[in-house]
């Protein structure tokens, strides 16, 4: 019985490291002054490997989208969040982007 219980106990736990997860989100803006126009925002995400590498253009890609719903391609006060998640061996990157046409 004790066998059976260290053999079921193996992949629970393996099952619940794997489920498990930090959360670690960051934030900044960046402010223009522009007075008002039409609210606009955009989200990227990509992987890495954990602290070794990570994904390369996830800003990029969330700027380029918030410039294309402008008509001037304009954005101003611009705010972002950067969320990871880190799993066993993979850690996953989110960016949220808002900001305002000029």
């Amino acid at each position: 019985m004790k066998r059976l219980t260290a053999i079921l106990a193996i992949p629970m736990l393996a099952l619940s490291v794997m489920l498990s997860g930090c959360v670690m989100i960051e934030s900044s803006s960046i402010s223009s002054g522009a007075a008002g126009g039409q609210k606009v925002s955009a989200s990227a995400s990509d992987w890495g490997v954990l602290a070794l590498t990570a994904p390369y253009g996830v800003t990029n890609s969330a700027n380029s989208q918030l410039a294309s719903q402008c008509q001037s391609g304009k954005v101003g006060n611009i705010q972002t969040e950067l969320s990871m998640r880190n799993w066993v061996l993979v850690q996953v990157y989110s960016v949220t982007a808002a900001g305002v046409c000029e």
